[in-house]
Order: structure tokens, then sequence, then C-alpha cells
């Protein structure tokens, strides 16, 4: 099964005025939405889309939520509003 996934990303650092916040939506296959979320779970991603290359002060964390989820027949399975 297909799934679409939108996350948003957000980054924080020292100087809370360099924080970033971004969204992308991907593309999942999975067995079912069970697998699904284990892999959004333990997948490793790419925080670049919040890196500030600008900032001035440093990176404390970045943090990566699934805020909707799509199946491949159009059906929302979750919307984080």
């Amino acid at each position: 099964m297909k799934f679409l996934v939108t996350f948003e990303y957000k980054s924080y650092y020292e100087d809370e005025s360099e924080n970033k916040v971004a969204k992308n939506t991907l593309e999942y296959e999975a067995n079912n939405y069970d697998e699904l979320l284990k892999i959004l779970d333990e997948e490793d991603y790419d925080d670049e889309i919040v890196i500030n290359f600008n900032a001035k002060s440093n990176c404390d964390a970045t943090e990566r939520d699934y805020i909707k989820i799509v199946d491949e027949d159009n059906k929302v399975l979750l919307e984080d509003n």
C-alpha cells in the first residue's frame, strides 16, 4: 500500500529568532498503517530542510512530526490540526 505522509520539521536555536519550521510530503510503501507508523518512528531523517545556515547561535535540536497521512485511496488516516 502507498501512503503520502506530510511532516512538519522544526529547528531550535539558542536564539529563538533563528528557528525554522518547514513542511514536506513524502511517499511511503507499507503493508498496512501499523507498519507505516513503525517505519516512520524508526526512520533516520534528513533535517537539512530546517537548518538555518545563516544562524549565529548554536542549534540545540531538530524534530520531525508527521501531521497528515493519506492512503492510496486518498483517505485521510491522520490529520493533526
